[in-house]
């Protein structure tokens, strides 16, 4: 694994209803993943979300109290 460098960008989670947009600072590295980004904790907890692996979905409230649903666009086959 190469570390590239770091770079902060404002980041929108949205379900096509409703969004929430935070500062996360992202770390580049030259790796082969299967991941496009890992999410810590820390910014999880920064949006208040419950990220389930096994059902590949993010919850988190919205500024007006709703729920946002984030989706995997996986498709094993």
């Amino acid at each position: 694994m190469e570390l590239r460098e770091h770079v902060e960008l404002r980041t929108t989670f949205s379900d096509g209803t409703s969004a929430r947009t935070i500062n996360i600072r992202y770390i580049i590295v030259n790796v082969v993943s299967t991941y496009n980004f890992l999410l810590g904790r820390h910014y999880l907890n920064r949006l208040g979300a419950v990220a389930s692996t096994r059902h590949m979905k993010m919850k988190l409230f919205s500024l007006d109290g709703g729920v946002i649903i984030i989706k995997s666009d996986y498709k094993s086959t």
